[in-house]
């Protein structure tokens, strides 16, 4: 045989071993990497054969076949290592992360072990459908959802582009280009925040039976909860209904109290104020352990609205939160705006935004919120959202349009103001939540085009709804320094070093044997 082509199975191995590498490291395009590398590395073997047929017909007949023979068996046997590595390698069964951060930021939280156990126990695979347009929140939604899977979570991954594949968005009702749905049996759940606290409490979710009664109140001006009118709520109602809300609205006035069964009662922008008996089926639905939303907008008459909820600890005040007129974001947006972007970092509705930089909320005729601590009820009231000191301006003793006609000086008050109050206490054993808003424009099918706005309205109804075993996850300081042993980036490094190693050995091996030869 002729020594100096004994370097063509040596370059097939080479392919064959690199195709394998980068094909077990990049799933993506694991088929194109590795036919390149077994396409290659079988052309090589069949150049050597035909170049050096002569030689391989002399080799059989030679005395030291022998010889010859355990070369091929070398050649042989350093393919089936390959082969062997290859398959090894072909799953992602050597992902390790180790968090090296201050506050482990890259670990699970106990709360998220024990759902991932008990989907475990419940021996289903929950699928999950992710539906993204915007490639960074589809790469955060990765690196979160990998540690899911490493950590041993039984899910069944889908990505899709609902910009290219929009009949499936369109079949999967999105409101949200950038969704993810996770299904279980019947059940589905739907996250368009991706936290770790969101992920779990969808999966958490989905393991259980049911659905959570919304009511909304109706007789007094508010939106329809049907239609696309901007004025409506057909976004928001939709998006309840996909997270396997029950959602419904009551005239108080005809029923005089609210439907047994109900979870969360929302007064969703009225027009006009409520009656004594409207107000006291709410007050009696309270004192039974219910959960109150009220968005009341500024310039509406709602004396017997603010009686209620003053019993409970938080007026609605009578005045109107605008924009600073140099302000040059009014040019845009309108004065009549106001910018939330205070968020309390303690509450679960406002936590998701206090934990992102630069997120804020629109809220259009907004009236600013009072928290009453000496309440007759004795609940804990905090003020969960409020504008910035340097955005908000107060118009003061505002009830009507007739109020703004002529403002002076002495009613006009600059500083930061709040728009979101949250009220708990107990009624008997059972814990009550109660939320107010100074402006229902969020979320009305105008305002809910936004996704920050979906998110809060979203946020505040999962807060209500008091599941049982709802996750409340506390954000960790974002300060973090991890070392990731991938099965793409970094296990690359792995394995190169694994083939590297043994590649040069081999080579420099039969260059020295090939000198050897020919001298």
């Amino acid at each position: 045989m002729r020594n100096t082509l004994l370097i063509l199975p040596f370059l097939a191995l080479l392919f064959a071993a690199f195709g394998a590498l980068l094909g077990s490291s990049f799933a993506e395009q694991a088929i194109i990497f590795k036919s390149i590398g077994w396409g290659g590395a079988a052309l090589l073997i069949l150049a050597w054969v035909w170049i050096d047929r002569a030689g391989f017909k002399n080799l059989i007949g030679r005395k030291g076949a022998k010889y010859g023979a355990s070369s091929g068996v070398v050649v042989i046997l350093g393919i089936s290592v390959i082969v062997a590595i290859a398959i090894i390698t072909s799953k992602p069964r050597f992902d390790k992360s180790i968090d090296l951060s201050r506050d482990k930021t890259n670990t699970l939280s106990e709360q998220t072990l024990k759902v991932i156990e008990n989907l475990e126990k419940k021996g289903s695979e929950a699928k999950v459908v992710a539906y993204f347009s915007d490639q960074g929140q589809e790469g955060q939604f990765k690196d979160l959802i990998n540690l899911y899977l490493r950590a041993g979570a039984k899910l069944n991954i889908e990505y899709i582009n609902s910009q290219r594949e929009p009949l499936k968005a369109q079949a999967d009702n999105l409101t949200n280009a950038n969704t993810v749905i996770v299904r279980l049996g019947a059940q589905e759940n739907r996250v368009t925040t991706f936290t770790e606290e969101k992920i779990t409490n969808a999966i958490s979710n989905s393991l259980k039976e049911g659905s959570k009664k919304i009511v909304f109140t109706k007789g007094h001006g508010e939106g329809q909860l049907t239609g696309n009118e901007a004025t409506g709520f057909d976004i928001l109602v939709q998006e309840l209904k996909n997270n396997r809300y029950d959602v419904s609205d009551v005239n108080l006035l005809e029923t005089t109290a609210v439907p047994e069964g109900t979870n969360a009662l929302i007064i969703a922008g009225p027009k006009y104020d409520f009656k004594d008996v409207e107000t006291k089926a709410v007050e009696d639905f309270i004192n039974k352990g219910g959960n109150l939303l009220v968005m009341v907008n500024a310039m509406v008459n709602a004396p017997q609205i603010n009686t209620l909820t003053e019993k409970f600890g938080f007026k609605f005040n009578n005045d109107f939160i605008i924009m600073r007129p140099d302000d040059p974001r009014t040019q845009l947006i309108g004065q009549n705006n106001a910018i939330i972007n205070e968020f309390d970092d303690m509450n679960p509705v406002t936590k998701d935004f206090a934990k992102r930089s630069n997120v804020a909320v629109l809220f259009r005729f907004t009236r600013t919120l009072s928290e009453i601590v000496d309440n007759p009820a004795k609940f804990k009231v905090s003020l969960i959202g409020k504008t910035s000191s340097e955005a908000g301006v107060k118009l003061k003793n505002v009830s009507s349009q007739n109020d703004l006609k002529s403002i002076s000086p002495d009613r006009i008050e600059q500083g930061s103001f709040a728009a979101l109050a949250s009220a708990t206490g107990k009624v008997g054993e059972k814990e009550v939540r109660l939320l107010a808003a100074g402006s229902t424009e969020f979320a009305n099918n105008q305002g809910a085009q936004a996704a920050e706005h979906r998110d809060l309205f979203l946020n505040m109804i999962s807060y209500l709804s008091q599941d049982d075993d709802f996750i409340t996850i506390r954000p960790v300081d974002p300060t973090k320094s991890t070392l990731s042993i991938s099965s793409s980036g970094a296990m690359l490094n792995l394995k190169f070093i694994s083939f590297v190693y043994p590649f040069i050995f081999l080579g420099i091996g039969m260059l020295y044997w090939m000198r050897r030869r020919s001298a």
